[in-house]
C-alpha cells in the first residue's frame, strides 16, 4: 500500500469515490446530481494549489482510500491557519486495516509543515439508514500564535 499525492491519470477513480462517499453520508439525501466534467476541472484545479493536498493509498494501481485536505484561515483571525479536510473516503473492503490511519496521518505531516495550528474534520457518529453522520471535529497541534 502506497500512500501518494494523487494524480490527473487517478482522477476517474477518485471521482468514483467521492460518488460512493455521497452515497454513503449524508450528502447522499441531496437531489443533486454531481456533473463528471465539473467535477473533473475542480479537481484538475485542487492538484494544482499548492494549499490543498489530495492524496490516495495506492494498492497496486487500485485506489482504495482518498483524502483531501486544504490550509484554510481562520475568518477572524488572519494569522491562524488550519487544516480543513473535505473528503476522506476507504473503500469498505479496505476499511480497518489502517489505510485511513495512513492517509489522515500523511494529511496531518502536510499540514504541520506548512504552518497549521490545527485541524477540522469529519468524524463519523453514528450510522441511520445506511447512512453515515459526522460531527466537526478539532484537533489542536500547538497553542495558538501569539501574533494571531
Amino acid at each position: 500500500m502506497v500512500i501518494r499525492p494523487a494524480t490527473i491519470s487517478d482522477l476517474v477513480q477518485v471521482y468514483d469515490m467521492l460518488n460512493a462517499l455521497r452515497q454513503e453520508s449524508i450528502w447522499g439525501g441531496i437531489p443533486v446530481e454531481p456533473v463528471q466534467a465539473y467535477v473533473h476541472v475542480q479537481l484538475v484545479n485542487i492538484l494544482q494549489n499548492p494549499n490543498q493536498r489530495l492524496i490516495v493509498a495506492d494498492r497496486e494501481g487500485e485506489i482504495v482510500g482518498l483524502c483531501g485536505v486544504e490550509m484554510a484561515t481562520h475568518r477572524f483571525l488572519p494569522g491562524l491557519t488550519y487544516l480543513a479536510e473535505w473528503a476522506f473516503y476507504v473503500l469498505p473492503r479496505y476499511r480497518g486495516f489502517g489505510v485511513g490511519k495512513m492517509l489522515w496521518n500523511d494529511v496531518l505531516h502536510w499540514g504541520k509543515a506548512q504552518g497549521a495550528y490545527g485541524a477540522c474534520y469529519g468524524k463519523i457518529t453514528k450510522l441511520t439508514d445506511k447512512k453515515c453522520v459526522e460531527e466537526i471535529m478539532w484537533r489542536v497541534f500547538v497553542e495558538v500564535p501569539s501574533h494571531a
